[in-house]
């Protein structure tokens, strides 16, 4: 898997100018935690292109893999190291990467405070995207919503939160040592190892294992970013015409 190169402009341009038009005060709350916001999305840039990098040495260094035989042997260890090496920083990158974006949508949720205060009946849960998204579901609330199109939205378009990043979050980072289902990918090439009960493992003639390395499944995270982008694109728009 390879990660595209993406738009890091600055989301939320339209907002950040309707509450300079149209706020004293309170303009000045919004831009802090926009500022907050913009933090954690300069984040996810870094560890983007940091995963771009590490996929890029990953999937090189797999194809220098060459026969498994004694001649061979010293090479493929090398290219062995450098292969755990990138597939360490993929993981850990990954990890941080699904963290930040968390923290991204959690401040995306904060934001609703400064559209509904003056109108709501009861503020929707801003402390987390969970909560919020939660909230606008339960029945219960519909009586309190004030924003019919943004529920729908909310309700209809953002399933793949829990789908792609509340279930990886969980599964590769809150619950990975508990976890009884592992998923792993064969890093070598068909003719240089074998798999083995979901491992790949390389070995020399005599049997004896060079490079044994598991990994559990890495997400899209070209697919998880499409989606985090058409919800802020949809934010974006649907306040500033609400102002």
């Amino acid at each position: 898997m390879f990660l595209k190169d993406r738009d890091w402009s600055y989301p939320l341009e339209g907002l950040d100018r309707k509450f300079d038009e149209n706020y004293d005060t309170t303009a000045e709350k919004f831009h802090m935690a926009r500022g907050d916001f913009l933090r954690e999305w300069h984040f996810l840039e870094i560890l983007w292109s940091r995963l771009q990098d590490a996929y890029r040495i990953f999937y090189d260094s797999r194809s220098q893999i060459k026969e498994a035989t004694k001649e061979n042997f010293k090479h493929n260890v090398k290219i062995g190291r450098l292969l755990m090496r990138s597939f360490d920083l993929i993981h850990l990158d990954t990890n941080c990467f699904i963290l930040n974006a968390r923290i991204l949508m959690d401040g995306v949720a904060y934001l609703t405070v400064f559209f509904w205060q003056k109108i709501a009946k009861e503020q929707p849960s801003w402390r987390s995207f969970r909560e919020h998204k939660e909230w606008f579901e339960k029945p219960n609330n519909r009586s309190k919503i004030v924003d019919k199109k943004y529920t729908e939205y909310i309700i209809q378009n953002t399933d793949w939160f829990e789908k792609e990043l509340k279930f990886s979050r969980d599964k590769l980072i809150v619950h990975r040592f508990r976890s009884k289902d592992s998923y792993y990918i064969n890093a070598f090439k068909e003719d240089s190892g074998t798999v083995m009960k979901g491992k790949a493992i390389f070995k020399d003639k005599e049997g004896n294992i060079v490079v044994e390395y598991d990994m559990k499944e890495i997400p899209n995270l070209n697919g998880l970013m499409d989606d985090i982008c058409d919800f802020l694109n949809f934010f974006d728009r649907h306040f500033s015409q609400m102002l």
